[in-house]
């Protein structure tokens, strides 16, 4: 199934229409006669989208929709309400995601259900992420104006200046007007507003859809608010509209006195939608950071580097080109901790995790992934490379001594490692990428080797070919 849709309504005959259509889009559909069932299945069944039709017998929409949104797991819930007259206005301000038009068709409405679907899975897509990387793009710089901004772009500049002038007042964010050309090179330079208003038709029928395009694609722009406005007789654009990533679809004549109000508060939801899927992605990357960094040194940890090694392997075969795999291992690290103490022990291990980054090539993987041992992974990295890096970490670890906490036995102390090598050889295409468990187990036994035959020094495991 898609996704769980609680379809809320008074009236039999429209609960069984909606359910029919949503679940012929594969949706799975629960139902509800009243206000009071509709809170209790939104409990039961944690729905990814509430819809709230009419006739409900004990509660109006708008209220619902409150109502909905103070239950634990609702501030995050999409609602969708079928609203009239001043019902609408009611309902956005209560916490409807978008509104239901009463005269709606059923491609617009599934549209829409796609659209809100999109916006809950947005928080959590982490495609890209680095750990090393920071956690979020640098807000825009405004000059004049600490509040968010929004650009408009119509068919003319006459068209945006009057959405402004009607809406600057109700609204709590900066105004711009601008063309196509303009918001494409001030997105590019890094310069993007927080919501964007589209005219479907700017120059060319349809040429505000593929501005919306355009702004979708690119990196800096491609999670901004968009809401598309659209001419009475191209409303059969609005699907496309919304499955191109409009957030909400407004008339044309969204500065009408009569439509104002709602226009200013559905772009304000927008704008609010927007920065909470900001804060939902940016905690999700937060979160993957933590559970894949080493809180002491800051490398990355075993649950990082052994997913990432495979890769490295796989990419290492696909190049034709060696993968240098280095353990290593402090020498005498317990006696660190017995003599001086654990706080000695994390000032060794931190001071050591930064010589061993700084002495990395750049392509280099690094990650501490136990107590006193350290991975490290070079790529397009032959075997006389290997040994030349294995050395350069070595040097740097007992280059100066390691400066202790204020409270130890000792001021400094002198620290060594010990190095183990294996070098996954290239093969041919049609022959498999080296083991990433073989390279592991063969610089390990490596390491071992370095140990016992006396520590502070390297050992080359045998040449490997991909097993």
């Amino acid at each position: 199934m898609a996704g769980r849709i609680l379809v809320v309504d008074g009236a039999p005959t429209n609960r069984i229409t909606m359910k029919v259509r949503l679940s012929s889009a594969c949706y799975e559909v629960a139902t509800a006669a009243s206000g009071q069932e509709a809170l209790r299945m939104a409990r039961l069944i944690h729905p990814q989208i509430v819809l709230i039709g009419t006739g409900l017998p004990d509660i109006g929409g708008p209220m619902l929709c409150a109502a909905l949104r103070a239950l634990p797991q609702g501030g995050d819930m999409p609602v969708l309400v079928l609203a009239r007259g001043e019902d609408r206005v009611a309902a956005l301000r209560a916490g409807a995601s978008a509104l239901i038009d009463p005269d709606g068709d059923e491609l617009t409405l599934l549209a829409r259900i796609r659209g809100l679907m999109r916006h809950e899975a947005s928080g959590f897509e982490t495609a890209g992420f680095e750990p090393a990387h920071g956690m979020a793009e640098p807000a825009a710089a405004f000059l004049h104006d600490p509040r968010p901004r929004a650009v408009f772009v119509a068919d003319q500049p006459a068209t945006a200046l009057g959405w402004r002038h009607a809406l600057q007042a109700r609204v709590d964010f900066a105004i711009s007007v601008s063309d196509p050309e303009r918001a494409l090179a001030e997105a590019a330079a890094g310069k993007v507003a927080e919501l964007y208003l589209i005219a479907a038709d700017i120059r060319q029928s349809g040429d505000g859809l593929r501005l919306l395009s355009e702004l979708r694609s690119r990196p800096h722009s491609r999670d901004a608010g968009f809401v598309v406005a659209l001419r009475p007789e191209r409303a059969e654009m609005m699907p496309v509209a919304l499955d191109l990533g409009a957030g909400d679809v407004l008339p044309w004549d969204l500065a009408a006195l009569h439509f104002a109000p709602e226009a200013a508060v559905r772009l304000q939801t927008q704008l609010a939608r927007k920065h909470e899927a900001d804060r939902r992605r940016n905690e999700t990357r937060r979160n993957m950071h933590f559970a894949m960094t080493d809180p002491l040194t800051g490398l990355h940890n075993r649950r990082f580097a052994l997913p990432r090694l495979s890769e490295l392997a796989f990419e290492a075969q696909e190049r034709q080109r060696d993968l240098a795999v280095m353990l290593l291992d402090l020498d005498r690290f317990k006696r660190v901790n017995d003599i001086h103490g654990h706080p000695a022990g994390d000032a060794v291990l931190a001071e050591v995790a930064s010589r061993l980054a700084s002495a990395l090539p750049e392509d280099a993987v690094l990650a501490r992934i136990g107590g006193e041992e350290f991975l490290a992974v070079l790529p397009d990295c032959p075997v006389r490379t290997a040994r030349r890096v294995a050395e350069d970490l070595r040097q740097a670890v007992m280059a100066a001594p390691v400066r202790l906490p204020a409270g130890c036995d000792s001021a400094e102390l002198g620290v060594t490692v010990s190095v183990g090598v294996a070098i996954g050889e290239a093969r041919a295409p049609q022959q498999a990428a080296p083991d990433p468990e073989s390279l592991l187990a063969s610089a390990d036994r490596a390491l071992l080797a370095a140990k016992s035959s006396g520590r502070n020094r390297i050992v080359i495991a045998p040449q490997m070919i991909a097993a």
